[in-house]
């Protein structure tokens, strides 16, 4: 199977990448480094540099995969009251362009990095999947965008958006 990691040099999607290697899975990786580093890359991955809210970037994605995991992005509720277009383009235009790309492809699923930021304050624990979501920032405005998409698209390209939370390792 062709997978593609977007974050590959992040915590995240380089342990991913890594999994899927040594299953036998052919894996190719996206990064703009912005936040992950080259030395996270796993060998074996075939990286592709840039700003995927960039077509030039997605371009330079291979024509075939049957599973994208998307889990690039800026992932600071706070940093995006600094700028909130850049993360508008990190988080939600990235999205859609890996969305419009997976259609194009014929990609199976899509796996989306989503965030609890998409319910905003919420007085009860634990969080049930169905709470109303009232992001409280720019980030989890984008972010719950960026799922709304992929609804859009659902017949098209079939997903799964994982709302984490504080990932450590």
């Amino acid at each position: 199977m062709k997978v593609l990691v977007t974050g590959v040099g992040g915590f995240i999607g380089a342990h991913v990448a890594r999994r899927f290697l040594a299953a036998g899975h052919a894996v190719a990786g996206a990064d703009d480094f912005s936040s992950g580093y080259r030395e996270n890359v796993p060998p074996g991955v075939d990286l592709i540099e840039g700003d995927l809210a960039e077509p030039g970037t997605i371009a330079a994605l291979p024509r075939e995969c049957e599973l994208i995991l998307h889990l690039a992005g800026q992932s600071s509720g706070e940093i995006s009251f600094d700028d909130p277009v850049s993360d508008l383009r990190k988080n939600t235009v990235s999205t859609l362009n890996l969305i419009r790309y997976g259609i194009a492809c014929g990609a199976g699923r899509f796996v989306y990095a989503s965030s609890m930021s998409c319910y905003g304050s919420v007085p009860d624990a634990p969080i049930a999947e169905s709470a109303t979501c009232l992001p409280l920032s720019c980030y989890g405005v984008g972010k719950l965008a960026a799922e709304g998409y992929l609804r859009v698209y659902a017949r098209q390209l079939p997903f799964v958006a994982l709302r984490m939370f504080n990932v450590y390792g």
